[in-house]
């Protein structure tokens, strides 16, 4: 059994939760001054959740185009994910893990030899690159990390799990992440917390991260207990309503998957999907995509482009975002982009 941390509990008492116990792993970041002691006056903080919102996502985050590349799909460069959530309002954000035989630790890239140039080679610095925007900003709205894991299936499941929980702690305190203890409260799973009440005001998040495992197979199996539960665990999988883990869904095409995204909004479920795919619409000059993933009501909308570069017309805003903007489908009417996150308010007072 761990112990629930005193932050959380205060969290989960304002509102009006009971704390679920399970398993966990001892927390080392230390938690900078500002996040632990500034308090931001959003005037609908005690209203508005990520549930209502709509934000810029990246794919393949810490991506470099590989010298000498002649594949479209490629041909993209990110900046640092400090740079992209401080000068581009990125708050979504994809990582592809591998565990490194030779160290141990979890590495960041695309794919082995002919696709593995990355801003940050190792998840630990990505995650710091991160925090770093986080700790001069705490006024921000939960950033979401989505992380794919790209090993086969490891021999011991849990020491896995254990390990990248370990990295993850590394360098956010519990106390700083929307885990699924934090949202399932006293209910019987995350699936049903989040289908009768939702997710947990900004005002008892801000300044906190969320990960999610972007997985449907063996990975997501073993990690929510055969389907079961979250006991433990700090990521949200991959899911559908109906599920007990139900709390996040990828469903990467908004126009094919148009009716899978308004299921999941209806479940209260938060919703990734993609304006574009291996740089094909930004070629084509084509936004017809982009503007399907605004109008179906996805709260992250990634892609590869989320600024304008010379070689295409072509790239990802947030109409109306300050740097997000209220959902254009789950918004209720207390939403103003600027009581979801505001320029003049993500630094301490």
């Amino acid at each position: 059994m761990r112990r629930v941390a005193l932050v959380e509990l205060v969290l989960l008492a304002a509102l009006g939760l009971t704390p679920a116990v399970g398993c966990g792993t001892p927390e080392s970041a230390p938690v900078p001054p500002a996040w632990t002691q500034t308090k931001f006056d959003y005037p609908r903080d005690d209203v508005l959740t990520l549930a209502h919102l709509q934000a810029k996502s990246t794919h393949n985050s810490y991506h470099v185009e590989p010298e000498g590349n002649e594949l479209e799909a490629w041909a993209y460069t990110h900046r640092s994910l400090e740079e992209q959530a401080r000068a581009l309002g990125v708050r979504h954000v994809e990582l592809d893990l591998r565990r490194s035989p030779a160290t141990g630790v979890f590495e960041v890239y695309h794919l082995p030899v002919v696709d593995d140039v990355t801003t940050c080679r190792e998840l630990v610095r990505c995650l710091e690159s991160l925090r770093e925007f986080s700790d001069a900003h705490p006024g921000h709205h939960p950033i979401v990390v989505q992380l794919e894991l790209k090993d086969g299936t490891p021999a011991d499941y849990e020491a896995y799990f254990a390990a990248l929980h370990a990295e993850l702690l590394s360098v956010f305190v519990r106390e700083r992440i929307v885990t699924p203890a934090l949202v399932q409260g006293g209910l019987e799973s995350v699936g049903a917390a989040i289908a009768m009440r939702g997710w947990p005001t900004l005002g008892a998040t801000r300044g906190m991260v969320m990960f999610t495992l972007d997985d449907t197979g063996a990975h997501r199996r073993a990690y929510t207990h055969d389907e079961t539960s979250l006991d433990g665990r700090l990521l949200f999988p991959d899911s559908a309503p109906g599920d007990p883990f139900a709390a996040i869904a990828v469903l990467n095409d908004p126009v094919s998957d148009a009716a899978a995204i308004s299921a999941a909004l209806a479940a209260n479920m938060l919703v990734r999907t993609r304006a574009d795919s291996d740089s094909v619409e930004p070629y084509l000059g084509d936004t017809s995509r982009r503007d399907a993933a605004l109008a179906v009501g996805a709260h992250f909308v990634s892609t590869d482009y989320p600024a304008e570069v010379p070689e295409h017309d072509y790239a990802l805003a947030i109409p109306g975002g300050t740097p997000s903007r209220c959902n254009p489908v789950t918004a209720t009417a207390a939403c103003t982009s600027e009581a979801l996150e505001s320029p003049s308010m993500l630094t301490a007072p």
